[in-house]
C-alpha cells in the first residue's frame, strides 16, 4: 500500500495520533506456518518515493526483494554506493508511485495486471531500469499478445528508445546452434523440428521489434495514415519505409507519407519548404518507392505534389513508363532502374511466435507457404554463395 510520508506536526499528524483512542489489548502478532513473526520490522523494507509536492512510502517484504536479484535488491543490500537512506527508508527517484508499487508487488507475488498497452510499456521501462529480467520478458509477451495496428508505432518507438535494438528473423543462441548441427533424433525431418525461440530479454526485444515491423507490413496503409508516422525520427522512418514486403495497393501510399514527413521535418528544422530541402531531409529514402511499378498517371500526380527525384531521374522514369528505350545508362542508373522495377511480395513475412496472437495458425495458409518458400530460397542462395566461394578458393590455390 502506498502511504503519504510527509505527516508531520505542521499538518496535524501528532494531534491526530494523540486524539485517537489508545488500544486496550496488545497488538496482534501474525505468525505463519513456519513460526515467522510478521510483526518483526526486519522482515520488511521501506522505500521512499520523492515527489514534487509530497513524498510517498512503499513497504515490501524484504526476502522477496533480496531474492529478486534486481537493482532494488542491490540497493537494499548496500551494493549500490549512491543509495540514499532517509529515516531508514531507501530513496527512489523519478518513478511513478503507483507503477513502483505494482513492480514491488510483482516481486512479492510474481503476478501483475496490466491496464493498457501504454501501461505495459511503462512497466517494461521500469523492469529494464531495475533489471528485472522476468518482468521484461513477461511484458514483451503481453505487448505481443495485445499488439494492434492502432498502437504498433507507440510500441515500435518505445523499443527503439529504451533498447536501440535491431530486429531479426530468427534468434539463435549458442546452445541452439549446437543442437542445430546434430542429426534429428529418430529421423525427424527438419520441418517437424520446433522453431527456435528467444531466450534472453534482448532476444525478446528484438523479436517484438520484428513483430512490430511485420504488423506494419500487413497493415501498411492504415498505419501510414496515422499522425504518429509524421513524428518519427529519420532512423525510425528509414527502418519502416525500406521494408520490402509493405502491403500497399499503390506506391502512392508510400509517396504520400514521404511527402508529408519531409514537410514536417523541414518545419522542425526551420528549413524553407523547397523541393531541394525536402529531398535533402529524406536522403536515400527518395529512392525507396518502386516508381516503375506505378502507372504513368500516378507518377505524374506524385510529381505535382512533391518532386522526390531530380530532373534527370524523373525524366528517365517517365521515359521508361512511356515505353521508350533507354541506352547508355551508368551502372548507378541501371541499379536504380532495377530497384524501381522490383515488385513487392504478395504476402508479409511471418512473425516470431511470442504469444497466441503471433501463432502461425492465426495466419492464412498461403502466407505461411510463401514464408516457407522465401526461407528455402534464402537457404539455397546461401548454399550457392558458399559453394562459389569454395570454388574460387580452390582455383586461387591452383593458379597461385
Amino acid at each position: 500500500m502506498v502511504r503519504p510520508f510527509n505527516t508531520s506536526a505542521e499538518n496535524g499528524g501528532d494531534q491526530i495520533a494523540q486524539s485517537s483512542p489508545r488500544p486496550t489489548a496488545p497488538p496482534l502478532v501474525q505468525i505463519n506456518q513456519e513460526g515467522d513473526d510478521f510483526s518483526n520490522p526486519d522482515q520488511y523494507v521501506d522505500f521512499l518515493i520523492l515527489g514534487n509536492k509530497e513524498n510517498w512510502s512503499v513497504r515490501a517484504e524484504k526476502k522477496p526483494i533480496l531474492d529478486s536479484n534486481t537493482q532494488l535488491a542491490h540497493i537494499v543490500n548496500g551494493a549500490v554506493s549512491s543509495t540514499t537512506v532517509v529515516d531508514g527508508k531507501f530513496v527512489v527517484r523519478d518513478v511513478d508511485k503507483d507503477n513502483f508499487e505494482i513492480f514491488v508487488r510483482y516481486l512479492e507475488t510474481k503476478f501483475i495486471k496490466f491496464h493498457s498497452a501504454s501501461h505495459m510499456l511503462e512497466m517494461l521501462e521500469l523492469a529494464s531500469r531495475f533489471q528485472c529480467r522476468q518482468l521484461e520478458i513477461h511484458s514483451v509477451k503481453e505487448l505481443d499478445l495485445n499488439l494492434t495496428k492502432e498502437h504498433v508505432i507507440e510500441v515500435f518507438r518505445a523499443l527503439w528508445y529504451y533498447n536501440s535494438i535491431i530486429p531479426s528473423k530468427a534468434v539463435v543462441t549458442g546452445e541452439q546452434q549446437k543442437k542445430k548441427k546434430r542429426s534429428p533424433v529418430g529421423g525427424r525431418k527438419k520441418k517437424d523440428c520446433p522453431p527456435e525461440a528467444p531466450v534472453t530479454p534482448e532476444e525478446y526485444f528484438a523479436a517484438l521489434l520484428g513483430n512490430c515491423l511485420q504488423l506494419i507490413d500487413m497493415h501498411t496503409e492504415d498505419v501510414f495514415a496515422q499522425e504518429a508516422m509524421l513524428a518519427l525520427r529519420f532512423e525510425e522512418l528509414e527502418m519502416i519505409v525500406k521494408r520490402d514486403a509493405l502491403q500497399m495497393s499503390s506506391e502512392m501510399v508510400l509517396l504520400d507519407l514521404l511527402a508529408s514527413w519531409s514537410r514536417e521535418e523541414c518545419l522542425r528544422k526551420n528549413l524553407e519548404l523547397t523541393e531541394e530541402n525536402r529531398r535533402r531531409v529524406l536522403g536515400a529514402l527518395c529512392y525507396s518507392p518502386r516508381y516503375l511499378t506505378m502507372t504513368r498517371k500516378e507518377f505524374e500526380n506524385a510529381k505535382d505534389r512533391v518532386q522526390l527525384l531530380d530532373a534527370t531521374e524523373s525524366k528517365l522514369v517517365g521515359d521508361l513508363l512511356n515505353g521508350k528505350k533507354t541506352s547508355g545508362l551508368s551502372p548507378e542508373q541501371q541499379t536504380m532502374v532495377a530497384n524501381f522495377k522490383q515488385q513487392r511480395p504478395a504476402f508479409a513475412p511471418m512473425p516470431i511466435q511470442l504469444s497466441a496472437r503471433s501463432n502461425p495458425k492465426n495466419y492464412p495458409k498461403k502466407m505461411r507457404k510463401a514464408a516457407e518458400e522465401a526461407a528455402a530460397g534464402g537457404e539455397r542462395n546461401s548454399c550457392c554463395d558458399r559453394f562459389c566461394i569454395s570454388c574460387a578458393r580452390v582455383f586461387a590455390c591452383i593458379f597461385d
